[in-house]
């Protein structure tokens, strides 16, 4: 028997920077997500007396993180999302799994496009660029 986290029941939460205890909102309808695709830098560090390269590891990029939903204009979280891809400033995100471990990072909205066809939905999403470290707790 697997152990495997079934994805019903996830949950991504803004909320502003700094805010203590931070007040989080929601984002509603969320169809797919993924991230924390990036990786750290590799340094050359190969001298004229290496016999090979010699590499370095630099700091952890984090990458970024997207989320597809259902655009719904009057959602409280999908509108703080819209808003701070406005204003550029960064914000506080909060990822609860369906075991209730959870993600917890400062990203900034870089794109919220939308998409809709013929017998369909107004479909969007959001590309999250990750800033700093990640906090997880596991449940």
């Amino acid at each position: 028997m697997s152990d495997a986290l079934p994805t019903q029941g996830f949950k991504l939460e803004v909320g502003d920077v700094g805010d203590s205890p931070a007040a989080l909102t929601e984002i509603s309808e969320i169809t797919n997500f993924s991230g924390f695709d990036g990786q750290a830098a590799i340094i050359d560090v190969t001298h004229l007396q290496s016999t090979a390269k010699e590499k370095l590891q630099g700091l952890q990029d984090n990458g970024g993180f997207s989320l597809d939903v259902n655009h719904l204009p009057s959602d409280a979280g999908q509108k703080e999302c819209r808003a701070a891809k406005a204003a550029g400033g960064k914000k506080l995100f909060l990822l609860t799994y369906s075991d209730t471990s959870t993600v917890q990072f400062e990203a900034f909205v870089m794109s919220n496009p939308q998409s809709g066809g013929v017998d369909s939905k107004v479909d969007g999403s959001f590309a999250l660029e990750i800033t700093g470290a990640l906090t997880i707790t596991e449940a």
